[in-house]
């Protein structure tokens, strides 16, 4: 009986930090290791333009060299690696900063080197991402600064 109730208050404790998002990282709803970011200012959305199609050439040749081994040439994703297009790109990315694509590619990829390109090449491949996502592209290139991508929200197109 007393082993019961041990497991019980164990089952529970677990699930209250379920709630709360300890257990997960996160607040209830938000899917374990998901980015959570402060409100912040923001200038602009993906829908602005904040690319360049350079940019975005650059960023496949980029891409082809170093992410498409595990992503496909799709950006489909794999048996190791998750999609980067279509509802899988927006399904995790959604209402998140571009800032925080950028440094969660910088600090993950790939994988066999986190952190080996440089700043200009991982903005390249992001361009490269939204590119592929039928995002528009604008006559300025996305800055290979974190706290001048996090200005630019990631949304759904319309």
């Amino acid at each position: 009986m007393k082993r019961l109730v041990v497991v019980g208050s164990v089952g529970l404790a677990l699930a209250c930090a379920t709630v709360s998002g300890l257990a997960t990282g996160g607040p209830v709803g938000e899917p374990a290791g998901a980015v959570v970011v402060a409100a912040q200012e923001t200038s602009s959305t993906i829908l602005d333009g904040v690319f360049t199609s350079a940019q975005a050439r650059r960023g496949r040749l980029v891409y082809g060299q170093n992410c498409g081994s595990c992503h496909g040439p799709e950006l489909k994703g794999g048996e190791m690696a998750p999609g980067i297009a279509g509802s899988d790109f927006i399904v995790f990315w959604t209402e998140l900063p571009v800032g925080s694509m950028f440094e969660r590619i910088k600090t993950t990829m790939p994988e066999d080197g986190p952190g080996r390109l440089t700043d200009e090449e991982y903005t390249d491949v992001l361009a490269y991402i939204l590119d592929s996502n039928s995002y528009p592209a604008g006559e300025t290139e996305l800055p290979a600064n974190k706290a001048e991508l996090d200005k630019i929200m990631i949304v759904a197109a319309e």
